[in-house]
């Protein structure tokens, strides 16, 4: 029944495929293309961030299809950005009669926006692009973009693509630069920060015209896979830039609501010190999250984004983390078990680094008696490249240690759960490569294993052929009828059993939640979502929370972790966003109704039932 009841709700959803362009400078308006399918009938763009105001719906066209591709509906819309609207991406879904489409990210900066030409086909016609410009264009199959900026000797350039980060189809991309005299200068595929998507920074070595090429590392050839492929769709954006541009950061966090000073290391011109004030909430959710409909490795990112300085207009962001724990900051000498560093009974936070290869860090500790202790090192999860390995050495020196390498095969940072005794602990914090380097930061947190829980939206389906389209990431309820939102509760083994008490606040006018009382033995919440015959066609985002059982009052928080770029191997999500609400509609009416009756004397075995296969 409960799928029944999401069946009519979805058979119109819309479903937003691109936006062109694909970035916009804070301050300013401007018009952009919306393109999807079913889009013919939009009221309104829904966005979360209150920094984004639609101004108008310009025009709505039909864009025809082909053998090969089907018909697919455009609209212009002007948007307006806030000009303290901070750097980085907001989602945007189109809200129609009928339903609200899939999210899509657009991305905001400071820099103002240019477009690519045709002159960016040919290496001897590459586009000139003035410093402190953003770029944008497509990609598709085997093509290079070319484009070219005029540098003075020593002047600093840097480059910053988005492609996983805004593109809806897989565009790996690498960064090309030839120097005045036609010889390669540069070559970037990856970064530290941003994975697949480059970014470097250079000083000119002599003035003249720096030439760079944009391509898939791939070729396109995943681009018109039939489960991914929108290669018509595949854009880039692309900074340019004399803006610092750092790779990493020391210290990775802080306690909350403190002033930490930081150093950004990997600029050209060297490393950048600044003060930060740290959030008063933490920053980092630490339950886990769904993975049953994301079979292949998640790229995630942290929550909270630092600007390279504080003056700059630098793009990309460094991760920084605050949590509720004193910080510490590691010793100058603490490499073997032996002169390894004191710390105080837990919590604490360490700031720590391997600073060389084939170097290890000891703490020494009590862990009090009769509790539950959660050990656990943040790195990667923090953009740090150092793959850690935590050991814990009970006081007996002939016990065995615990010893844990990855979380998981999707977390390659470590984590123990250990019992206290009440008794010294010895803790060894390594590089499993036996690497190191100025920018193998870590932090390592102790603290009480309490229950971390966490609320999610499941799909009604396990897979489809598209997984980014999936029912449960938007609700549409139909006047006088019902939508489905499932909940599901993600939590460790620290979460103790029992229902959680759920609510949903912010739907909107005219629509009532009736949360069942019995949850499904999957830890999932059927929520049935029902709509006035005369409720208003609106929308809004609402947020749905939780309480555990013998809880003292705080509310398990909900966020949706949803893809936004899958590829191969194994439909990987290359990138995904993290959102704190769900979009939920009022639609127009269904012109039929869905009806479910008991069968009189039961369902007999090889019998055909009513209304339904053999």
């Amino acid at each position: 029944m409960l799928v029944a009841a999401a069946f009519g709700a979805e058979t119109g959803t819309p479903i937003l495929l691109g936006i062109e362009p694909p970035c916009a400078q804070a301050g300013t308006r401007k018009e952009v293309v919306l393109r999807g399918v079913r889009l013919s009938d939009i009221e309104e763009v829904m966005c979360r961030d209150a920094g984004v105001r639609v101004q108008r719906i310009v025009e709505k066209k039909i864009i025809p299809g082909h053998d090969k591709t089907p018909e697919k509906d455009e609209v212009r819309v002007e948007l307006e950005f806030a000009a303290d609207l901070p750097v980085g991406n907001v989602a945007l879904h189109v809200r129609t009669r009928s339903g609200v489409s899939n999210p899509r990210t657009l991305h905001v900066n400071r820099f103002p926006i240019v477009a690519e030409t045709t002159a960016t086909a040919k290496r001897e016609t590459a586009q000139l692009v003035p410093m402190d410009r953003t770029v944008w264009g497509h990609i598709t199959g085997a093509e290079t973009d070319w484009y070219a900026v005029d540098l003075a000797k020593g002047q600093r350039c840097s480059l910053e693509v988005l492609a996983y980060r805004i593109s809806p189809t897989d565009l790996d991309a690498m960064l090309q630069v030839w120097g005045p005299d036609g010889r390669l200068f540069q070559e970037k595929d990856t970064s530290q920060l941003y994975y697949h998507d480059p970014a470097l920074s250079f000083i000119a070595p002599q003035a003249g015209r720096y030439t760079v090429a944009l391509r898939d590392t791939l070729n396109g050839a995943h681009q018109n896979d039939a489960r991914y492929g929108m290669a018509s769709e595949c854009v880039y954006v692309m900074h340019v830039g004399d803006y610092p541009q750092a790779a990493s950061l020391f210290p990775l966090g802080g306690m909350t609501g403190q002033a930490i000073e930081v150093e950004m290391q990997g600029d050209v011109r060297g490393v950048i010190r600044q003060k930060v004030k740290l959030p008063a909430r933490p920053t980092f959710n630490f339950a886990p999250m769904s993975r049953a409909y994301y079979p292949g490795w998640i790229f995630d990112k942290p929550d909270i984004v630092l600007p390279h300085d504080g003056h700059s207009l630098g793009t990309g962001p460094l991760f920084i983390m605050a949590s509720p724990q004193p910080s510490i900051r590691e010793a100058a000498e603490h490499r073997t078990r032996e002169s390894a560093q004191v710390l105080p009974q837990p919590p604490f936070a360490v700031e720590g680094r391997i600073e060389k290869a084939d170097v290890d860090d000891w703490y020494r500790f009590p862990l009090p008696k009769d509790k539950t202790w959660r050990v656990d090192v943040f790195a990667r999860r923090l953009r740090s490249p150092m793959d850690p390995k935590l050991t814990l050495y009970p006081a007996d020196k002939n016990a065995t240690p615990q010893e844990n390498d990855d979380r998981s095969r999707f977390d390659i940072d470590s984590t123990l759960i250990v019992k206290g005794t009440g008794e010294e602990v010895s803790v060894r914090v390594a590089d499993t490569r036996g690497e190191g380097g100025s920018d193998f930061g870590y932090r390592l947190v102790v603290d009480e294993a309490v229950p971390q829980v966490n609320l999610t939206t499941a799909s009604v389906e396990v897979m489809t052929l598209l997984p980014l389209f999936k029912t449960g990431h938007t609700i549409s309820v139909p006047r006088g009828g019902r939508g489905l939102l499932l909940l599901e509760k993600q939590g460790d083994e620290t979460v103790p059993p029992g229902p959680l008490d759920i609510r949903i606040n912010g739907l909107p006018a005219g629509v009532k939640a009736d949360v069942t009382k019995l949850p499904l033995a999957s830890g999932r919440y059927p929520v049935v979502l029902t709509a006035g015959a005369d409720a208003t066609l609106a929308g809004s985002f609402a947020k749905p929370a939780g309480k555990a059982p013998a809880s003292d009052g705080t509310d398990v928080p909900f966020e949706q972790r949803l893809g936004m770029v899958y590829s191969h191997p194994g439909q990987t999500a290359w990138h995904t966003e993290r959102f704190s609400s769900v979009p939920v509609a009022v639609v127009e009416a269904l012109p039929f109704a869905i009806g479910i009756a008991p069968v009189a004397g039961g369902v007999q075995v090889g019998k055909k039932c009513p209304l339904s296969s053999p």
